[in-house]
């Protein structure tokens, strides 16, 4: 059981490493002491369902994608989308307004160097 704890461990401190993420940050974005995250990088704690939920959703990935260990470490993209959806999340209407047509104006500068 040990080395599950040490993988997840281990899976955490890669995702917030990956987003420049304090402890402290993820403890606040997960409502969680840094001390207790700094634990589970360790492998020192059990983590509860519900800490473990609280710390997939405070990097913008499902339960799933939180161990989806065969991933961890492969794909900045995906770590990138990851962090572009937490930071989405936290936005009004207006700002993800502004982002669309951004990201429309990214499609049709695609569109034009096609042609």
């Amino acid at each position: 059981m040990q080395t599950t704890r040490a993988e997840l461990g281990r899976r955490i401190r890669e995702l917030r490493k990956a987003r420049s993420l304090s402890q402290e940050k993820l403890g606040e974005l997960a409502d969680l002491h840094a001390t207790y995250v700094g634990g589970i990088e360790r492998g020192e704690r059990n983590v509860s369902f519900e800490n473990l939920a609280r710390l997939a959703s405070a990097f913008g990935l499902t339960l799933s994608q939180l161990f989806d260990f065969q991933k961890a470490g492969k794909s900045r993209r995906e770590t990138l989308r990851a962090t572009l959806f937490a930071a989405l999340q936290k936005r009004n209407e207006l700002e993800l307004r502004c982002v669309q047509k951004i990201v429309a104006a990214i499609d049709d500068l695609k569109g034009d160097s096609r042609e």
